[in-house]
């Protein structure tokens, strides 16, 4: 797995938190989820399993992809 701060990452991909530079909303080191959409000032708002709704700051907060959503789509799978 590759550390990302300015990743490639599109809607569905699942990402695993490294680092959030946010001490009162951090999800949690570790936290899996998934992509939701990239807004236009490229920050990365993801469905966190844990059920926040956090986005990832290219830059600033640090994270891993850990699944590519269009392997998911080769496979038949949904994310």
């Amino acid at each position: 797995m590759k550390l990302q701060n300015l990743a490639p990452v599109k809607k569905g991909d699942r990402v695993r938190l490294i680092m959030m530079n946010d001490p009162y909303s951090d999800p949690g080191e570790g936290s899996i989820g998934t992509v939701d959409c990239i807004d236009d000032i490229g920050t990365v708002h993801v469905l966190w399993d844990c059920g926040s709704r956090l986005g990832l700051i290219p830059g600033v907060d640090r994270w891993v992809m850990i699944e590519n959503s269009s392997e998911n789509e080769k496979q038949g799978e949904r994310p």
